[in-house]
């Protein structure tokens, strides 16, 4: 009976050590944003499909698009997107940081919400995603 009792210690052990190193690598329901899976603001999607692409269509592609490119920025593509991203222009203009021109222009800042999907997409390398 002991070595039953001991066969099945080391099974469980066995067991919950896989499994926390398993799940170490997925991703995490709270992040150092303060994100939770409560994610009532969507910030634990923040690929190019899902998050970016729609927010430039609703924020940016009506003045930065192929037929009105004002400042020479296309934001209807990826690529164009891609640009802006990994030069800094996007983040320093949609944070209204000093030395960029604040967009979308006036005063409405986009909610901090969409502002940390735009940091999450270019921190993880802005893939067309």
């Amino acid at each position: 009976m002991k070595t039953t009792v001991k066969l099945s210690l080391i099974v469980s052990f066995i067991i919950t050590a896989l499994l926390v190193v398993t799940c170490k690598h997925e991703i995490p329901l709270t992040d150092k944003d303060g994100d939770n899976n409560n994610d009532s603001c969507g910030t634990l999607v923040f690929t190019y499909s899902g998050a970016i692409a729609p927010l430039m269509t609703t924020n940016c592609t009506r003045c930065h698009n192929a037929t009105t490119t004002r400042a020479g920025i296309n934001l209807s593509t990826y690529d164009g997107v891609k640009t802006v991203a990994l030069n800094g222009r996007l983040l320093g203009s949609i944070k209204k940081e000093t030395g960029y021109k604040p967009m979308p222009p006036g005063n409405n800042k986009l909610p901090d919400c969409q502002i940390r999907q735009f940091e999450k997409w270019v921190r993880a390398g802005a893939e067309n995603n």
